[in-house]
């Protein structure tokens, strides 16, 4: 069974692998908001083989506060018409979106036709359920709703967005310039954090809502004042789109470990803050929790850094500038190469050479005891 997702950050909810259809339920900034008795259902094709064992549901929702006391909009969940979960209460407290799993068993599925996935709110709710996003994916194909949703979010990786700053002890907020950005490392996935520097001195640190549709940060501009930041998204389409060239930077990258350099994937970054100096620093955190930080040569032709992959260590990151030829755009990057055949026994060796030398080490250090 390929993963199941709506996201329902948009007006028009973006799915995969899934239709949606609503019943008294409203698209409000970010999500989906559901009165008493309100419904939304994906409907998702289950192949003839069917799913071993369980369909796991993971859904993001938050309920909304009774004043300063926690709402109520007890949950429902039921697959082809048939409860799994009924007068859920989500927990949280209604502050911030909380993920829930749910499992499915196999048996309430459909081989080889259409399935519903239904969420209702109870029809005795006093407050409203707020229905971010739901994925639904085969048990052993772990993560994979999640990994097919920010593949189909990177689609639209150009963001822009509407800022505002506020000065230190200051009640009102006063317009700041447009931002328009995108970063793609290879790791197909949207920014959660970004950071940056120029060489006039300003600079500013920001951390994106997890459905992208604002950010809030610090900023500091060239004189030295510090300010809050904060943003809204305006826009949203695919990269290049309309993006100005001038302002987007394409690097070819190596990998620094095991005592050696290695080809990486390319990095581009498209970034206009209403700056007019070069960049010498940006950093960023994607929703993948992968991580990087590059400083800049006074020119911009090259980098260096260190990056981060989920689950592995730190590593060297180094670039030089790409100069697109005439009449090309630069596009969207694609993902790090493997290594070669030679290389991974070159890796491999170096390895069990680190290995023998810290053997050789530690049986120093234990025949020193005696």
């Amino acid at each position: 069974m390929q993963p199941v997702f709506a996201d329902f950050s948009a007006a028009a909810p973006r799915t995969g692998n899934a239709a949606v259809t609503s019943e008294r339920a409203r698209f409000a900034r970010d999500h989906f908001a559901l009165d008493a008795g309100a419904a939304v259902t994906l409907l998702f094709d289950v192949p003839e083989e069917g799913v071993r064992d369980e369909l796991t549901v993971k859904v993001r929702a938050l309920v909304s506060k009774l004043g300063s006391r926690p709402g109520y909009a007890p949950l429902e969940l039921a697959v082809n018409s048939r409860t799994v979960v009924a007068d859920f209460r989500i927990p949280g407290g209604g502050d911030l979106p909380q993920q829930i799993t749910f499992a499915v068993p196999a048996e309430l599925l459909k081989p080889g036709g259409s399935n519903t996935l239904t969420l209702r709110t109870a029809s005795d709710a006093r407050s409203q359920l707020w229905l971010y996003r739901v994925l639904a994916e085969p048990v052993w194909d772990r993560d994979a709703a999640e990994r097919a949703w920010l593949a189909e979010s990177f689609a639209q990786s150009l963001l822009t967005y509407r800022t505002d700053r506020r000065a230190p002890g200051a009640e009102e907020w006063e317009p700041a310039a447009a931002w328009r950005l995108h970063v793609d490392s290879g790791e197909g996935a949207m920014p959660s954090r970004l950071d940056w520097r120029v060489r006039s001195g300003a600079e500013a640190s920001v951390e994106f809502a997890l459905e992208l549709h604002t950010f809030y940060g610090h900023a500091r501009d060239a004189e030295g004042r510090w300010y809050e930041l904060r943003g809204a998204l305006t826009d949203r389409q695919s990269f290049p789109g309309d993006a100005d060239p001038a302002d987007t930077h394409a690097f070819t990258t190596e990998a620094g470990w095991g005592g050696r350099w290695h080809q990486g994937g390319p990095l581009t970054f498209h970034l206009a803050v209403g700056e007019e100096t070069p960049f010498e620093r940006v950093a960023w955190t994607d929703q993948r929790a992968c991580s990087a930080s590059i400083g800049l040569t006074e020119d911009g032709s090259s980098f260096q850094g260190w990056s981060q992959r989920v689950n592995e260590g730190p590593v060297g990151y180094r670039g030089a500038v790409v100069v697109p030829e005439p009449g090309t755009s630069q596009g969207p990057s694609e993902r790090r190469e493997p290594n070669t055949f030679a290389e991974d026994l070159d890796e491999l060796g170096q390895a069990f050479a680190n290995l023998a030398d810290t053997a050789a080490k530690s049986l120093g250090s234990f025949l020193r005891r005696f």
